[in-house]
């Protein structure tokens, strides 16, 4: 029974020997080491809103037709524009054509909120343009910042349109607002 025994005990011996042989053993553990620029991206879409007038081209170039407008504020405007007038002689009475637009600032890698400025040129009739929160608030469009604050993605409602006084010329009237979008 001895023999027995010892032979037990050898056997175990050689199984904790060989045990320790292969935890005295390194594994080699493959890894990847990546390495990349994170770059800032800035851009302003700019898109119809629910309920104006649905404006056509992309948003590098963004059209909005207001139809048929005039000093007297007469007549029905199209679906999605807003009118509203002042009496008054001469060109003290005018009417006011708006239709909202959708201003959105898309940005990555900027830390803090966008600001979204306005200027006019490269329209003939950019002196009658007017922009604002809403057609009651939308005044003669002049340099000026018009949404300060932005978070990237969120939608941001203006209107646009025209200041038709009652000596206002008849005829085409177009009229080009230039927005900007910035980053502290």
């Amino acid at each position: 029974m001895k023999i027995r025994n010892f032979t037990y005990s050898f056997a175990l011996l050689a199984v904790f020997a060989l045990a320790e042989t292969a935890a005295a053993q390194s594994a080699t553990v493959p890894r990847v080491t990546m390495n990349a620029t994170n770059e800032s991206v800035l851009r302003l879409d700019i898109s119809s809103a629910a309920g104006g007038v649905v404006g056509t081209g992309g948003v590098t170039d963004f059209v909005v037709a207001l139809g048929n407008v005039n000093g007297q504020g007469v007549g029905t405007p199209l679906p999605g524009v807003t009118k509203s007038f002042t009496p008054g002689v001469g060109a003290l009475g005018y009417a006011i054509y708006t239709t909202p637009i959708i201003l959105t600032p898309v940005f990555s890698g900027y830390a803090g909120n966008a600001t979204i400025a306005l200027t006019i040129g490269g329209g003939t009739n950019d002196a009658i343009a007017v922009e604002g929160d809403s057609n009651a608030t939308a005044t003669l469009a002049a340099a000026r910042s018009v949404v300060t604050g932005s978070l990237s993605d969120v939608a941001n409602e203006r209107h646009v349109g025209f200041k038709i006084s009652k000596m206002e010329t008849t005829g085409a009237k177009t009229a080009m607002l230039l927005y900007t979008i910035t980053m502290p």
